[in-house]
């Protein structure tokens, strides 16, 4: 493999099997942990435990990577292993009866104590309320959305992982849009010094 070439996920799995001493599935982390963290986030709306999630998926992914067959890419690998990890926190809370799951919470609340940039501010509302109006979604429409979108999965990929029929997934998706278009309609009518109010 030429040194200046930028090495595969697959090249990468490779040499941290065989050399685990290197920084080969420290590179996989870097590559990979923003849209992870990003994927969780859109299944389960708390900032703080899709991180948790995060870094609990790169640990089973560090200590199962020798199961790794490279049938499927290894971001579908590990979305699967998150997805797993997120079904399990899901299943223990429900047990505990946790009462604030699936609920956004104060830590993807603007920590407005500064002055933020018009725009960066704006963002991070949108980003809000996007999390909340992913929570009115289903959680088939939002397992969909969150494959597809935030995981950056193709439909066929989306569809194996989640053992969906193809135009199941396609549905999921189209009808997911259309909630997610209606309820965010007011970030195309109200101003953004009026968003801030509501």
């Amino acid at each position: 493999m030429n040194g200046d070439a930028v090495p595969t996920d697959d090249e990468l799995v490779r040499r941290s099997l065989l050399q685990p001493e290197s920084d080969a599935f420290t590179r996989l982390v870097q590559r990979h942990q923003s849209r992870l963290r990003l994927f969780l986030r859109g299944l389960c709306g708390q900032v703080a435990l899709a991180d948790e999630l995060a870094q609990e998926t790169f640990i089973k992914a560090h200590r199962s990577l020798a199961s790794f067959k490279f049938q499927s890419s290894f971001k579908t690998w590990l979305m699967s292993i998150a997805r797993n990890c997120w079904i399990d926190q899901t299943r223990l809370a429900s047990f505990q009866n946790a009462q604030t799951l699936g609920h956004p919470t104060d830590d993807i609340a603007p920590q407005a104590s500064y002055e933020i940039n018009t725009h960066l501010e704006e963002q991070l509302i949108f980003s809000i309320d996007l999390q909340r109006a992913m929570l009115q979604l289903s959680l088939q429409e939002r397992e969909v959305i969150a494959h597809c979108y935030y995981a950056d999965l193709s439909m066929s990929e989306t569809a194996t992982l989640l053992k969906l029929p193809l135009g199941t997934v396609k549905t999921h998706s189209h009808r997911a849009l259309a909630k997610l278009k209606q309820i965010l309609s007011a970030w195309e009518r109200v101003p953004a010094t009026e968003r801030q109010d509501t």
